[in-house]
């Protein structure tokens, strides 16, 4: 589930749409379906500005809307929070989880550690790679090195195995 997308249409009924509040509202809707877990997409901050650019088709601006290249995880985005860039956003996401497991409804978060907003090893430098770059990223050399290391380990094995026959 996009936290967004989920109430973001006036359909839905909810006075705070697109944010944690706004599927709080829709607890009952969720029970009333039958079900007991739901997915969340990537809630975490991210840059909705990141490769920004116009729609060859239609000209319209084209934003980062799912949320897969994170700043800072464990940091709830601020833009999915009814209370907006009052830093509450982290209360609001404590709440809604609370409701949902209050109503017998697990929450699962997908978390894709392997996209950053900082890109490859070349990227700027926002967070990740200021504190431990080498920590946080594979760096070139060592997929390098690992790929030379396991071209002699396959070279080791068929050794070893031709001279068994």
């Amino acid at each position: 589930m996009h936290v967004r997308s989920f109430t973001c249409h006036p359909s839905s009924g909810v006075k705070h749409p697109g944010t944690f509040a706004g599927i709080r509202e829709k607890i009952p809707y969720l029970k009333e379906l039958g079900i007991n877990a739901i997915e969340l997409m990537p809630i975490f901050e991210f840059d909705e500005f990141e490769n920004s650019r116009p729609s060859p088709i239609t000209g319209e601006m084209l934003y980062n809307y799912w949320g897969y290249s994170t700043l800072g995880f464990f940091a709830p985005k601020a833009g999915y929070a009814a209370t907006g860039n009052l830093g509450m956003q982290v209360d609001e996401l404590k709440d809604l989880v609370k409701e949902l497991h209050k109503n017998d409804i697990e929450v699962i978060l997908d978390v894709v550690f392997n996209h950053t907003a900082e890109g490859n090893e070349n990227g700027p430098t926002i967070s990740f790679r200021g504190i431990d770059n080498r920590t946080y990223y594979m760096l070139q050399k060592v997929i390098t090195l690992t790929l030379v290391v396991v071209a002699i380990l396959l070279t080791v094995v068929r050794f070893v195995s031709s001279r068994n026959l």
